[in-house]
């Protein structure tokens, strides 16, 4: 099988019948279905600039979209558009990407410029007046083609910090026709430069069948490459290596974790390309060319959901799963995936390049050995649990003792002991062929809780005395083997490091007074902290939506949220507004009964006002009412007033 390399993807479309082997060297590559200044950066074109985000970099739940362009640590810098075309879409969104813009080119691609402070002002007046016809600060606009041509370098908005933006900043994209992210860097922006290599983190290495091994275990293992080059010139000067050999058998999945650095920034970027090869034979090619907009939750799939989730780590899977639909891989037959079956010793080289073809090299030795299928001989005890952890298929159990027997459904299934780890016996089974609902080894007996196998590709239902749980055709990416456990109004559903691709939809009778319910909902337990879920109760019970798999349970909100009115004058009304618990539903604000626009910027708990015409003073009463997510509301009414003047200090004479 013909595997492309990073450099080949790119240029195969536009050099029929060049060699792979002539592009395997990271020289500069002539991109010719991305023309060299079509497009103009729309921050200061000209001028020396650099990014704080590049395409591809690992978010959450998402693969960054596009670059974010910086600007200068402040808001108010002129945004102008990137080449000629017209405004085809418009938004206002709380968070996401707050106050966005689109403009469609001649050519068929779109560019996408979010977290602005404001549009420029024939585009703001429109806006303005549809928020004010729709009475809602929230708006998705699309004007008919030709309202609002634009030239190249026409001023079309002013940056901001607006959305889910951690700091002022333009995030800008470039798509195609079909809406696939296509890398902006890509298209030749001068004023960007780069020649600082990427930098290796750490690798690791999960087993991912019941006969593989990581020098020796079962468990995902993570190896960190010594931080400094080997001496060398040239090429050689570029690698690094992983001290100690790693014994390994059987099916493995490779993962990494390293980023991309610039030239005078300290910010850490995606890579944009990953190379892998053994024994000099290339088995896995990642090339974060482009993708879909609208497959961003698959990117839970592409890394290891559990350290990232869990410890913060974010790890690329160097193999394609089994179930992934973003084609941004190209393997050998095997996915990617090391398969080892012999006692031999094999080399291992990872190329990492950035979007300007700057790379880096690690090198490691694994040594293949048979699995150790000695039988444990230390023990503890009987008296010690039995500990569980589920990784793919496999269940491992830990527990003192040499045998044991799983229960699945009246039937026993004996166990025995696969090796043994810190005077602890590790059995292995395999969830593909049993689905148990309990283990005794030794004298430790424990519950197991799986409900069922449920497959993905096919909406699917399961009943239990527990919960009804209602699964999408595109809820799972792989099988999951589900496991359902209730403790009293607290619902456990399989784990948190467990991704889900599209939401579920799940019902259960918690037991909640009637007096309560209108105020009670259901919350997740994220890091220690109540996460607002929702739900809708009946004589059912609760029924509610969700992305993400774990800790579920309800709980009320009878406190309204808080209002503190800054400014009800006649040229501005202001407030802070927040909520302890449920967070912040909707907002609304009248003058005299008339509706009036109030700007949200949820980082600060601030709402402002905009009028519908900048000359005509709010007079008469202001009312604002703030409504959480548990349908508590608070009403503040105040008299629009002139502010008190200021009082001044006289300044005493010598």
């Amino acid at each position: 099988m013909v595997v492309f390399s990073c450099l080949m993807r790119r240029l195969f479309a536009c050099v029929v019948g060049l060699s792979i082997l002539s592009v395997f060297h990271p020289v500069p590559a002539q991109k010719a279905n991305y023309p060299a200044n079509y497009f103009a950066l729309p921050v200061y074109p000209g001028q020396p600039n650099s990014l704080s985000g590049a395409l591809g970099d690992l978010r959450t739940n998402h693969f960054h979209a596009g670059i974010d362009v910086r600007t200068r640590q402040k808001e108010g810098l002129p945004i102008t558009a990137a080449a000629e075309g017209f405004v085809s879409k418009i938004a206002v969104q709380r968070s996401g990407y707050g106050k966005v813009l689109y403009i469609r080119h001649p050519n068929g691609m779109t560019t996408v410029y979010a977290h602005l402070m404001r549009f420029s002002d024939q585009i703001d007046q429109y806006v303005r007046a549809e928020q004010y016809k729709q009475q809602s600060f929230e708006i998705n606009l699309t004007p008919e083609e030709g309202r609002f041509p634009v030239s190249k370098g026409q001023l079309v908005a002013i940056s901001g910090n607006t959305g889910g933006s951690e700091g002022p900043h333009l995030h800008f994209e470039i798509r195609d026709s079909r809406d696939n992210c296509l890398n902006p860097l890509f298209f030749n922006f001068p004023e960007i430069k780069d020649t600082t290599p990427p930098r290796f983190v750490s690798i690791a290495l999960s087993p991912l069948d019941m006969d593989s091994r990581v020098n020796g275990r079962i468990d995902r293992q993570a190896f960190r490459p010594d931080p400094k080059p080997k001496p060398g010139t040239g090429e050689e000067g570029r690698w690094v290596s992983i001290k100690d050999t790693i014994r390994a058998a059987g099916v493995l999945g490779l993962e990494l974790q390293a980023f991309d650095r610039m030239d005078g920034t300290g910010f850490n970027y995606g890579l944009n390309c990953i190379e892998v090869r053994i024994d000099g034979k290339e088995v896995f090619a990642f090339n974060m060319e482009k993708f879909p907009i609208d497959v961003a939750r698959d990117y839970n799939y592409l890394i290891n959901y559990k350290a990232r989730v869990a410890d913060w780590e974010r790890y690329y899977k160097c193999y394609n799963p089994e179930g992934n639909k973003l084609d941004i891989y190209k393997t050998d037959a095997g996915r990617g995936k090391i398969r080892l079956n012999d006692t031999l010793s094999h080399t291992v080289e990872i190329k990492i390049f950035d979007s300007f073809e700057n790379w880096s090299g690690l090198r490691f030795i694994l040594s293949g050995e048979k699995s150790d299928l000695r039988a444990a001989t230390s023990q503890k005890g009987n008296t010690e649990l039995v500990t569980t952890d589920v990784s793919g298929h496999i269940l491992k159990l830990t527990a003192a003792g040499n045998t044991g027997v799983l229960y699945e459904s009246g039937r026993e299934i004996p166990l025995k002991a696969a090796y043994e780890d810190g005077g602890r016996s590790v059995f292995l089974a395999s969830l593909k062929q049993h689905l148990p609902d309990s283990v005794r080894i030794g004298a430790s007996v424990k519950k197991l809780n799986f409900a069922g196998r449920i497959a993905p590709g096919a909406a699917r239902r399961y009943e239990g005395k527990d919960a009804i749980i209602d699964f999408g055709d595109r809820s799972l990416f792989d099988t999951l083997y589900l496991n359902v456990c209730r403790v009293g109004n607290t619902l456990q559903i399989n784990d948190y490091t467990e991704p889900l691709r599209g939401p579920i939809t799940v019902s259960y009778r918690p037991d909640v007074e009637e007096n309560v319910k209108g105020k009670t909902h259901i919350y997740r337990l994220v890091n220690g902290r109540d996460q607002f879920i929702g739900g809708e109760w009946s004589e059912q019970g609760i029924r509610f939506d969700t992305r993400e798999l774990g800790t579920f349970y309800p709980m009320a909100d009878a406190e309204p949220p808080q209002v503190r009115l800054l400014q009800s004058t006649p040229k501005m009304i202001s407030a802070r507004i927040a909520d302890n618990l449920s967070g912040i539903a909707s907002f609304k604000a009248k003058v005299n009964g008339t509706w009036v626009l109030m700007n949200y910027e949820y980082k600060r708990n601030l709402i402002w006002s905009e009028k519908i015409e900048d000359a005509v003073p709010f007079e008469g009463e202001l009312e604002l009412e703030v409504t959480d997510r548990a349908g508590n509301i608070t009403i503040v009414k105040a008299p629009i007033a002139e502010p008190p003047p200021r009082k001044t200090r006289s300044k005493s004479r010598r």
